[in-house]
């Protein structure tokens, strides 16, 4: 863990209009700043950042907060990422508890980086092909490439820096097989794979011995999933939001490339197809999303699981295929214009649609009758939203009648609603967007006063912040957030109804003739005071 006086002594340095100038233009308006806010849709500007007090606030969406806060919502970053993310625009060395293992092993990665860097320096043949891929000197520096040797001479190493060998097996530099321990990439250049907060995970090598295995990566650590990673994506960050699009690709040289021409926004899956766990990371960033493929045989069919994966869960964007044998790297180097092919990407549902028609000969009645149940079944994924006009679609690329497609669709008559009280619903989201006021409304506000949403507040309380049912009140459009002010009335209201029915209750109570008639006066008497605009709440045990 980050030592809570370095946090404290960074945030003594930190000016928030220089942080948030970092990524949106900001005007000089009397006392404070103001833009357009970066949180929603504007016109006007409501976005107002003030020096004298470090923070900023939107006047028209009502997102607030300090430096740290903008940066976790604008790069949709956990607050020790935020934290890391300013340490380093700062330049400022974060101090860390002798406990954090995970900073341990990073250390040892970084250390093990510096080592591979001079190595690459002195070793001619793998220099000299990263210069003959294209790369220049910046670029081979930016991306933090080197080179690693032998087994021994890591070893070596290791035994100079004094990391004890269980530890190297540990963060996946090493692995230990029936010769003993060895080094995990040997003879091969190296590409860090950096963590979202710019820390070293894992590495990638590529063989310059003409070793079968052309690239290999760490296998997973605690540190590192290769199933959930995008190689690039620390430095493609910033670029994502801004232009609201990313472009994947397939491996480490294809990304080098594109950021080097100026595509920076570009990542790649490391050595599997793109899967359900790389979409967390799409999902929070609201995107489109190219996917950048070669187009031979194993380029379209991890192009078509990715289009695939993509439709069913409504991502916006679509593929592009290089063909003539050539990736994003090779058409770099040789100069040409990939712009165009980017901006002609195939949308998702169509490729998937289009690549089964090629699949199958539909002359074939057998297959034909493949390819309607591949369509159905593909269709059947998609939002319900959406299917019939895709039916529609699929009819017309395959000139099969629609009839063909048809797809039971399921009974929702007897499916629950979920029901929404918006007085209940609207506290919850005003709670969740302003968490500074939860400990004065749990004051006043306990569980039993809520008739609906009892679970969803009783999440705010606890911190549950991802239980879905407060989500499903959190991404409600049609649930307002409340200012203050209308909070402090609503919970007021509630109190009053929630004593109102105490009283009717009470009319077939089994208790005394005595306390029940304490009881309605008690109850009385407090409605009577939240009426005249006191916030007071009293349970049953303090009569």
């Amino acid at each position: 863990m980050i030592k809570s006086e370095s946090i404290e002594n960074l945030k003594s340095i930190v000016d928030v209009v220089d942080v948030i100038g970092n990524y949106i233009q900001l005007k000089k308006k009397g006392s404070n700043f103001t833009a357009n806010c970066p949180f929603h849709s504007e016109k006007t500007p409501s976005f107002v950042v003030s020096p004298s007090k470090q923070i900023y606030h939107c006047f028209g969406c009502g997102a607030s907060g300090d430096a740290i806060k903008f940066i976790m919502e604008y790069e949709k970053l956990s607050y020790p990422e935020a934290i890391e993310k300013l340490a380093s625009m700062y330049n400022f060395q974060l101090e860390y508890t002798k406990s954090n293992n995970n900073y341990k092993s990073q250390n040892i990665l970084e250390k093990l980086n510096s080592f591979y860097k001079q190595k690459l320096i002195h070793n001619k043949t793998a220099y000299n092909y990263l210069i003959d891929r294209g790369l220049n000197q910046n670029t081979i520096e930016k991306f933090s490439i080197g080179f690693a040797p032998s087994s021994n001479e890591q070893l070596e190493f290791l035994n100079q820096i004094n990391v004890p060998i269980n530890e190297a097996i540990e963060v996946g530099a090493f692995a230990k097989g029936e010769n003993g321990v060895y080094a995990r990439l040997i003879d091969r250049i190296t590409f860090p794979i950096f963590s979202p907060n710019n820390k070293i995970i894992a590495y990638g090598g590529r063989t310059i011995t003409n070793h079968p295995a052309k690239y290999i990566n760490y296998t997973n650590t605690k540190l590192f999933n290769k199933s959930k990673t995008f190689y690039g994506f620390n430095f493609a960050r910033e670029k994502i939001l801004r232009k609201k699009e990313i472009i994947i690709t397939e491996g480490y040289m294809d990304v080098i490339m594109l950021h080097q021409a100026g595509y920076t926004n570009s990542v790649a899956t490391l050595g599997t197809a793109l899967t359900n766990e790389h979409l967390p990371t799409l999902k929070k960033m609201d995107i489109d999303i190219i996917v950048a493929y070669d187009g031979d045989n194993a380029g379209i069919n991890a192009a078509l699981k990715a289009a695939t994966l993509l439709a069913q869960n409504s991502f916006e964007g679509g593929i592009v295929l290089f063909q003539e044998g050539k990736d994003p790297a090779d058409m770099i180097k040789e100069g040409i214009d990939l712009e165009p092919i980017f901006k002609n990407k195939t949308p998702f549902i169509e490729f998937v649609i289009k690549q089964y028609i090629q699949k199958y000969n539909l002359k074939n009645p057998k297959q034909k009758q493949e390819f309607v149940n591949e369509i159905k079944q593909f269709i059947s994924s998609l939002p319900s939203l959406i299917q019939e006009d895709i039916i529609q679609y699929a009819s017309q690329l395959s000139q099969i009648p629609k009839s063909f497609f048809n797809i039971k669709q399921k009974n929702i008559q007897n499916i629950p609603q979920k029901k929404i009280d918006l007085a209940e619903a609207s506290i919850i989201k005003t709670l969740y967007e302003n968490k500074t006021y939860i400990n004065e409304a749990s004051e006043y506000l306990s569980l039993e006063i809520f008739n609906h949403h009892q679970e969803e507040l009783k999440a705010i309380y606890e911190e549950k912040f991802e239980n879905p049912k407060l989500l499903d009140i959190v991404l409600n459009n049609d649930i307002k957030v409340l200012t203050y002010d209308a909070l402090i009335n609503s919970i007021r209201n509630l109190l009053i109804k929630y004593y109102k029915n105490k009283i009717i209750s009470l009319r077939t109570s089994n208790e005394s003739f005595e306390i029940i008639k304490h009881k309605t006066r008690k109850y009385q008497y407090l409605i009577q005071r939240l009426k005249k605009g006191e916030l007071i709440y009293e349970s049953d045990s303090t009569f």
